[in-house]
Formats: structure tokens, C-alpha cells, sequence
């Protein structure tokens, strides 16, 4: 592993070292710039860019981060992890197996709608790991962390007598399912389908019943 991936895979949002006031101001630099990442996209847009189009300094950014993969690295973990929390927050409150399928369901379907543009920077991000190993140790965190909140899903849906909804129920495959229409589905609503969402529901309609 080279020094970079090295750094980045110790990267915690609001967690390295320093005082919380400077990890708090970085926090705060990321969310100003996601935007524009988002916007974008990795390969089409430079640290100036950013500062451009973020209304903050070049000299500003480049104080926190080492470069664009620190700085694109740190901004997927933080909006993954707030995406991750709402998903536990709306499987915790569930407390029939209806309520908890229409729950997550809803928070999926929800997530392509209104975060299209950030999560796609997640699906670029992922990419580039297949070529930068500075990206592989966030991008196998992150997946890590999806795949268990999924497998949580799975284990309160069969606590709550859903056994027979996912075949086979191990969370890896449930993820990697689950994934690939969030994926095709993102996709086209990116691209301005008015029918992507539509499709979305009914897809995960299809998925979360019994087989």
C-alpha cells in the first residue's frame, strides 16, 4: 500500500488528529465543497475548480487536504456515513414487517430522488478504485459498512417473520442486489428518465417479497 492509501485509509470524518475545532472547520470545508464534486465529478474537475465553484480559497482547502483524492476520499466517507445513519434510523423504528419494508424502501427511493448527484460521485469513486489504490481503502470501508447495515436489514426482516423474502438472506448477497438497481436506477434518473423512480419502487416491490 503506497503512503497515500495509507493516509486515506485512516481518514475518520471529524476524527483525525488535530483540535475538534479544526476538525470541525474541515467537516465544514468538505460539506461547503461536495457540491461541487458532486457536480462534476472526479476526472473533470481540479482543486482550483473546487475552490471556484465552492466560494472558498484555493489555500483554504490545500491547508486541510493533501489533494483532490484526500479531499474526494473524506467527502464520500462523510455523506456514506449520514446516509448509513438515516438507513439505521428507519430499520430501528420499524416495528412490523410491513412498517420496516415500506421504511426502507421508502428511504432508497428517497436517497435516488433528492442525493442523485452525490451519490453518483460514490459510483465514480468506486470506479476509480479499480485503477488508483489511493481510493481502495475507503471504497472497502465503505462497502464493508453498507453490506452490514444491509445485513441488519435482512436480520429484522426474519426477526419480524420476512424469512422467505431474500434468497439467499446472506447480507453480501442482499447488498450486491440491492446495489445493482440502486445503480441502473440512479442511472437513469441522472439522465432525466421520469420514470426512473417509478421503476425504483417497483423493483424493490418485486425484491421484497416472498419467493
Amino acid at each position: 500500500m503506497t503512503s497515500k492509501a495509507a493516509n486515506i485509509a485512516t481518514l475518520q470524518p471529524a476524527r483525525r488528529a488535530g483540535s475538534d475545532k479544526q476538525n470541525e472547520k474541515k467537516r465544514e470545508l468538505a460539506l461547503h465543497t461536495l457540491s461541487a464534486l458532486a457536480e462534476v465529478g472526479f476526472a473533470r474537475i481540479n482543486l482550483r475548480d473546487i475552490a471556484a465553484r465552492s466560494g472558498v480559497s484555493l489555500g483554504t482547502i490545500h491547508y486541510y487536504f493533501d489533494d483532490k483524492t484526500e479531499l474526494l476520499s473524506y467527502c464520500v466517507r462523510l455523506y456514506k456515513d449520514d446516509f448509513i445513519g438515516r438507513l439505521a434510523d428507519r430499520i430501528d423504528s420499524a416495528n412490523t414487517l410491513d412498517d420496516l419494508l415500506e421504511q426502507f424502501s421508502d428511504a432508497l427511493v428517497r436517497s435516488v430522488d433528492e442525493d442523485a448527484h452525490t451519490h453518483r460521485l460514490w459510483y465514480d469513486i468506486r470506479a476509480q478504485a479499480l485503477f488508483d489504490e489511493a481510493f481502495r481503502p475507503v471504497v472497502n470501508d465503505l462497502e464493508e459498512q453498507l453490506t452490514a447495515i444491509v445485513g441488519r436489514f435482512v436480520e429484522k426482516v426474519e426477526a419480524l417473520g420476512g424469512g422467505g423474502i431474500f434468497s439467499p438472506a446472506d447480507p453480501l448477497s442482499v447488498y450486491l442486489m440491492l446495489d445493482g438497481w440502486f445503480r441502473y436506477c440512479l442511472q437513469q434518473r441522472v439522465a432525466g428518465d421520469k420514470r426512473a423512480l417509478t421503476e425504483w419502487k417497483r423493483r424493490l416491490a418485486s425484491l421484497m417479497r416472498p419467493h
